[in-house]
C-alpha cells in the first residue's frame, strides 16, 4: 500500500475504517485519505477514495481496494470479509458518543432544538439497549458489541485501534501510526500537514464548503436542508468530555454500570 492503494490482483485489499457511529471516523477518513493521496477538500471526493459501504453496499465494491468505512460489527457476515487485509478502529468514550449521537439524531430527523426532556428520554433509551436502536436494527451493534468484535478481530488480522482522545491531544503520533500501517514513507512535516488539513476548524470549512455548493456527502444532503439553515452541523462540536456536562450523576453512574467493564479495558475512567 506504500503507492497509496491495494493491489487489485491482491485477494485481501481491503482495509476498513471501522467505528461506532460519531467515535470520530469522518476525522480518521480523511486524516488517511490526506496521508494516501493528498490534502481532500470535499466530502464527494473522499468518499470516492474510502467509500462508505453504507452508502455504497458491497456490491459496488466489487472492483474498489483500499480503504472503505464501515460501522458494521465484525463478525463471520461482515460483507467483504474475504477480502479484508487490515482495519483502523476509532474507539471514543461512549457518553460523548452518545450526545454526539443524540445531536445527529436531531440533525437527522428535523427534531426541535434538543431539549432536556428529548436528552434524557434518549439517555434512557441508549442506556437501555447499550446504544442507539437505530443502528442495532442496521446491524452496527451496541456499542460495547461493536466494539469488543472489533479488539476480538486482531486475532484474526491486523487492526489498529484509535482512541478518539488520543487523536485529539496527539494527532501527530496518529499520522505517524497511520502512516506506517500503510508502508508509507512521510517525512514530520507531510505528516503535520495531513493532520493540519483533518483538524477540525479544517473539516468544519469543508463542510460550510460543501453545504454552500450543495456537494453531496457526509455533510450536505438536500433532506437535510432545513436542519442545514437551522444550523445545524454534522462537524458539531468535536469535543472531549463535553457529555459530562449534559449527565447528571444518576445517569453518569447508569452508564458506567453498562459499560464500565469494556471502558476500563480501553483506559477510561468509569
Amino acid at each position: 500500500m506504500a503507492d497509496g492503494s491495494v493491489s487489485a490482483a491482491d485477494a485481501r485489499n481491503i482495509v476498513w475504517i471501522a467505528s461506532y457511529p460519531k467515535s470520530g471516523n469522518t476525522w480518521v477518513r480523511f486524516l488517511a485519505c490526506n496521508l494516501l493521496f493528498g490534502p481532500q477538500s470535499s466530502a464527494a471526493a473522499l468518499n470516492v477514495m474510502a467509500p462508505d459501504i453504507h452508502e455504497w453496499g458491497s456490491h459496488r465494491l466489487a472492483d474498489h481496494s483500499g480503504l472503505v468505512k464501515t460501522h458494521f460489527c465484525y463478525s463471520t457476515t461482515l460483507p467483504l470479509l474475504e477480502r479484508t487485509a487490515a482495519a483502523i478502529y476509532v474507539v471514543r468514550q461512549p457518553a460523548d458518543v452518545l450526545l454526539s449521537n443524540f445531536h445527529y439524531a436531531q440533525r437527522a430527523t428535523g427534531g426541535a432544538t434538543a431539549s432536556r426532556v428529548a436528552f434524557d428520554r434518549y439517555v434512557e433509551v441508549f442506556r437501555q439497549h447499550g446504544g442507539d436502536p437505530h443502528w442495532i436494527e442496521r446491524g452496527m451493534g451496541s456499542w460495547e458489541a461493536n466494539v469488543r468484535g472489533w479488539l476480538d478481530a486482531s486475532r484474526a488480522m491486523r487492526v489498529l485501534t484509535i482512541r478518539y482522545e488520543d487523536l485529539q491531544q496527539n494527532p501527530q503520533r496518529i499520522g505517524t501510526l497511520l502512516a506506517a500501517l500503510f508502508g508509507l514513507q512521510r517525512s514530520s512535516q507531510q505528516i503535520e500537514e495531513a493532520v493540519s488539513k483533518a483538524s477540525f476548524a479544517n473539516l468544519r470549512a469543508v463542510e460550510d464548503a460543501d453545504i454552500r455548493d450543495r456537494r453531496v456527502g457526509i455533510f450536505y444532503k438536500p433532506y437535510l436542508q432545513g436542519a442545514i439553515d437551522a444550523g445545524r452541523r454534522f462537524m458539531r462540536s468535536g469535543m472531549v468530555g463535553e457529555a459530562q456536562r449534559w449527565l447528571t450523576p444518576e445517569q453518569q453512574r447508569g452508564l458506567a454500570e453498562v459499560f464500565g467493564p469494556t471502558m476500563r479495558q480501553l483506559g477510561y475512567a468509569a
